[in-house]
């Protein structure tokens, strides 16, 4: 059974369905001033991140959000207190981020910002994304297994049919900018990486 449907309250979240768990605790132990998603989609997974933000007293904390299609549920979706933004920041080959005017300045602001990749191009959202986030902040992609080999062997129709992200593909980056895991092991079990600037 291929999983990658999970719901949260009617929205399509595209997770594992253990993500939440991961999530909150991800949340409660950063207590970010702002978070940025490349990739709304369904919409169930920033709900579900805009939702336990509430939860743990920081209402305070902006979520943004970025895809390039409009859908008819993000609307509703707007009135949770996430700003829904319908516009593609990155070139045609998704290699270079080319309206840096639209995040840059927000990830750049006092406290620290959680970035999430999940848009239709993860491995060029978090290499042309990363060179801008400041010491203290995380950035994260999804759809990430570490080698093509751990996917084959443990992921491939048991866990998640979809490796977009291996590590081989973001290390440059990640030693340029001096980013390193953060809780890789337990990230590891929902298929996202997660990386903190040093």
């Amino acid at each position: 059974m291929i999983k990658g449907h999970t719901e949260y309250k009617g929205y399509t979240a595209q997770q594992v369905d253990n993500f939440y768990t991961t999530i909150r605790k991800f949340l409660e132990e950063v207590r970010p001033a702002r978070v940025l998603e490349i990739g709304t989609a369904g919409g169930g997974f920033i709900l579900a991140v805009r939702e336990i933000l509430n939860e743990i007293g920081l209402n305070d904390s902006t979520v943004k959000t970025f895809d390039v299609i409009e859908s008819p549920y993000y609307q509703k979706l707007r009135t949770f207190n996430i700003e829904i933004n319908i516009e593609n920041l990155f070139d045609h080959a998704y290699l270079n981020l080319i309206k840096p005017e639209k995040i840059v300045p927000y990830i750049q602001e006092e406290g620290t910002t959680i970035i999430f990749c999940d848009g239709g191009h993860k491995i060029g959202e978090f290499n042309s994304i990363a060179p801008h986030i400041k010491k203290g902040d995380f950035i994260l992609a999804h759809d990430y297994i570490d080698t093509w080999e751990n996917y084959q062997t443990n992921f491939k129709e048991k866990i998640w049919d979809w490796c977009e992200v291996e590590e081989k593909y973001i290390s440059e980056v990640s030693i340029k900018e001096n980013l390193e895991f953060y809780n890789k092991t337990e990230f590891d079990k929902i298929v996202w990486v997660c990386k903190i600037k040093k």
